[in-house]
């Protein structure tokens, strides 16, 4: 009994030693795969609710003075793309950034094609911490939350200006 004690003892201390931290876990190059932001879904839903009514319930003259434009189909219509638009460049932006933390403490991130470097670690709280002032001498401080950290999957949470996003990474393959 004692024997089987002391080797289940040894087997946990030897899994718990084993267990990689999330320091070494974080420590390579992740490319976002997914964004989620209800508030902004709330917002381009908003906008698709207004421009499927903008300026159908009135006249022309009327649209006219109130919107500047006498022809309100093609306004419409331009408006229209000009969402499309921006949901096509929040989905290339998603596909296009990644985050390659080293070891050392720093990470390389490519945001469409800019790239930039900051310090990285994690808070008293287990947030990410990416810390420009720390590597630079200046710059912010930005707080994501860590809401899952696997193998194979990564997602932060980060608020900014006021939204509350989600961004969903997977490892580079080499």
């Amino acid at each position: 009994m004692k024997k089987t004690i002391i080797l289940l003892f040894l087997s946990v201390v030897f899994f718990a030693a084993c267990k990689r931290s999330d320091k070494d876990m974080i420590a390579k190059k992740w490319r976002a795969v997914k964004l989620e932001s209800p508030d902004m879904d709330k917002k381009i839903h908003e906008q698709e609710m207004f421009l499927d009514t903008f300026g159908k319930h009135a006249d022309e003259k009327t649209n006219e003075a109130i919107y500047g434009v006498k022809n309100i189909d093609s306004a419409r219509e331009s408006l229209k793309a000009q969402l499309k638009d921006f949901k096509d460049m929040q989905e290339h932006s998603t596909k296009n950034t990644w985050f390659d933390f080293h070891p050392d403490g720093v990470v390389v991130m490519n945001f469409s094609g800019q790239r930039d470097s900051t310090n990285w670690y994690f808070d008293d709280e287990h947030a990410l911490i990416l810390d420009e002032m720390k590597l630079k001498g200046a710059g912010n401080k930005i707080k994501m939350v860590v809401k899952q950290l696997t193998d194979t999957s990564l997602k932060l949470e980060f608020n900014e200006e006021g939204m509350t996003s989600t961004v969903t990474f997977h490892p580079e393959k080499k």
